[in-house]
């Protein structure tokens, strides 16, 4: 057997970035947050089935619209050219091939998102599906005539029969006007409405549009469907879905066999992984006898605590081989639950996926018959997203100081990689720097690794105005990767060092490291921090007179951890973070907290109590900015309003921004400036003294603070 030999890239044109990060510094010219957040991005490579074509999007933010735009684009591999295929204000996402080698996506430009195909033979896109409720997913059959789409439930498919508009109209008129007052008030059976819960559907294609065949439902609510793939012949699909709740209640995911030509039905799943493990991304072998899948390696803890191994099922005999037994590596991308599938090569001896090492993010292949994981790229930076065809691989690869690079190359490592187009070229004029990568000492003999980003000419050793920041998760971990939302370029250029910080509980470090923060969040992991900046204050790096600390979701959770747990910081910012455990169990995320604590409405509310911030609610005295989407259903609202009350009560500064209709993610152009913005002033006023730069109002507490 032919061992891989790993693909390393290698630029071919010209390195604007580098040529910039080499200038003086005062020839660089300013970042701001504007311009960083307008930095464009590619992603969603996908070669074509003959592997002579990528398509790919271009996207970005466009400020002065208050939109985000994604562009597809298609580059030809042989000759390198590139040419943008997708001019409607609407956009396009989800670029796939056809089997017969006919471009398609997903587009809103008709009203709700619709799979649209481009033949690329110089006729118009057009529509080739026209469900009311839109598409949110699909998967082209092998006969490049039927789809497979993930869609939800119109209301009126649930009518019961007999039911008419004539008499919905007469009972109206019986009822009078208390038939509107029952419009006012929401009945709950679940937590979430499964109703919402997008479903498997059959449809039929032609060339020119919609099949005449009427489309085909083969789920219920309330299974929940997430991935989709094609048997070779056609008949079967292999569906990943979670059978009872979403994924805010529960994340652990089955596989079943469906045959596409079945109906809606109570038994049409036939589910074959065990209900007690996480298993998901299932795909055929070319030959149709086998399916490729992640299943948790281990049966007693959940989703989040699991590392994934590659599991092949021989669908004949029915028995399962264990491809990735022993790996420490984060099997199918950087998070705890899979993000890719994995790929089978062309004649099915070899599965290749994506595996996180550390701060690493590669593509890996393992031989079906058994041997170790061998490492196929050895980037500089992390994948954005990676495609097989063949022989051919294509791949969008970035770093924290370049927003990336579209790249192909053979699959077997043969020749050098070759760049498509990039958008580096994007921030060539700021001379933007590549960070130290850091590795400290943690808490009772542990590490938290990460990146160091200093002020453009500043020495390493200068005992700066720091600010930490800890990544979201907490199953997660910061990467060699361009942050689209996080402008820590734009705060070193203010005069602020950042480390930004990957401490036990996250991903990519190994099974033990991940479970580091089982049945404790912001206990070990919290000290873990405070030993890295110990570490980073002795090195003569940070300031010890002038620290800050911040982070988004489980990055906000520690800022509240670690601002109830020492008063050495100067300012903090929490974003979207609970501070509450026993109450966010009632409001937030219950999944996170159940894989985490194992049934802690059983038993484990008084120990969540104890860890959670707001039992050490009268200790705050760090002036502290906190901000939240008012839609946010992961993590409530009003957790950052608890925090918020309970520092106004203590006399702490402090001030809580709440953005109308933002979810999770503060995802809107125009919040985003002003959250970051707001962030770097507040960092500027505490930690630079800048008198001119927003802090919090003078806070006036109900009566002396309790703290002695």
């Amino acid at each position: 057997m032919k061992k891989a030999t790993p693909l390393v890239i290698v630029m071919l044109a010209g390195l604007a970035a580098s040529a910039a990060a080499a200038t003086d510094a005062s020839e660089r010219a300013e970042l701001t947050i504007e311009e960083f957040l307008a930095v464009p991005v590619l992603g969603s490579a996908s070669l074509s089935p003959d592997g002579a074509q990528v398509a790919y999007l271009r996207s970005q933010r466009d400020l002065e619209e208050d939109r985000r735009s994604s562009d597809l684009w298609l580059a030809d591999v042989a000759s390198g050219t590139v040419r943008r295929l997708s001019y409607h204000e609407d956009g396009a996402r989800d670029p796939a091939w056809r089997p017969d080698g006919v471009l398609s996506f997903l587009s809103s430009r008709g009203g709700s998102p619709q799979v649209w195909i481009n033949p690329l033979d110089g006729s118009e896109p057009r529509p080739v599906t026209e469900l009311e409720q839109g598409v949110q997913a699909f998967w082209w059959a092998p006969d490049s005539r039927r789809l497979a789409v993930l869609a939800t439930v119109k209301d009126e498919d649930e009518v019961e029969e007999g039911d008419t508009e004539e008499s919905e109209g007469d009972a109206g008129e019986e009822q009078g006007e208390e038939s509107d007052e029952a419009e006012d008030w929401t009945v709950y059976d679940r937590l979430e409405d499964p109703e919402q819960y997008p479903q498997l559907w059959i449809l039929s294609t032609t060339d020119e549009g919609p099949g005449e065949e009427e489309p085909r439902r083969l789920t219920s609510p309330p299974v929940n469907v997430h991935h989709v793939d094609w048997s070779p012949n056609g008949r079967r699909l292999a569906v990943t879905y979670q059978p009872r709740f979403s994924g805010l209640v529960d994340e652990d995911l089955r596989i079943a066999l469906v045959d596409a030509e079945g109906h809606d039905s109570d038994d049409v799943l036939e589910p074959f992984t065990p209900a007690d493990r996480h298993a998901s991304l299932a795909v055929f072998s070319p030959d149709g006898r086998r399916l490729a899948y992640f299943m948790d390696r281990r049966a007693e803890l959940r989703a989040y605590l699991n590392l994934k191994d590659l599991i092949v099922r021989d669908l004949t005999l029915r028995t399962e081989t264990m491809l990735t037994a022993g790996s420490q590596l984060s099997h199918g991308g950087s998070g705890s639950t899979p993000e890719s599938a994995p790929v089978w090569s062309a004649d099915g001896s070899f599965i290749y996926l994506e595996a996180a090492d550390g701060t690493s993010l590669d593509v890996y292949r393992v031989a079906v018959k058994g041997g170790p994981l061998e490492r196929v790229t050895s980037l500089a930076g992390n994948l954005r997203s990676v495609s097989i065809s063949g022989a051919t691989l294509a791949y969008v690869e970035s770093e924290l100081h370049r927003p990336g690079a579209l790249w192909t190359g053979p699959l077997d490592g043969s020749a050098q990689a070759r760049r498509l187009d990039e958008t580096d070229s994007a921030v060539a004029r700021f001379g933007l720097v590549a960070p130290e990568k850091l590795r400290l000492p943690g808490h009772e003999g542990g590490f938290v690794e990460g990146y160091l980003f200093l002020p453009p000419g500043a020495a390493r050793e200068g005992k700066h105005p720091t600010v930490i920041e800890m990544h979201g998760g907490p199953y997660s971990r910061y990467g060699n990767a361009w942050s689209t939302r996080y402008p820590w370029h734009v705060l070193a250029r203010q005069g602020l060092a950042v480390f930004i910080a990957n401490p036990r509980g996250g991903t990519g470090y190994g099974e033990e490291f991940l479970r580091g923060v089982y049945r404790g969040f912001g206990t070990d992991d919290c000290q873990d921090l405070l030993a890295a900046v110990d570490a980073l204050v002795e090195r003569g790096i940070a300031d010890p007179d002038r620290l800050g600390f911040t982070g988004y979701s489980y990055g906000g959770l520690m800022t509240n951890a670690v601002i109830s747990t020492t008063d050495r910081f100067k300012a903090a910012v929490s974003i979207a973070g609970i501070f509450n455990y026993v109450s966010a169990m009632g409001q937030s995320n219950p999944q996170l907290l159940i894989d985490s604590y194992r049934q802690p409405w059983a038993g484990d509310l008084e120990l969540m109590w104890r860890q959670s911030p707001a039992s050490r609610a009268h200790l705050i005295t760090t002036p502290t900015l906190i901000m939240h989407g008012t839609d946010d259903e992961p993590v409530d609202p009003r957790q950052s309003k608890e925090l918020f009350t309970y520092l106004q009560l203590n006399g702490t500064p402090s001030r809580l921004i709440l953005y109308p209709g933002e979810g999770h993610g503060i995802d809107r152009p125009s919040h985003m400036v002003d959250y970051q913005t707001r962030e770097l002033e507040w960092f500027r006023h505490y930690l630079l003294g800048d008198e001119d730069a927003a802090g919090a109002a003078e806070p006036v507490p109900v009566e002396a603070t309790a703290r002695e």
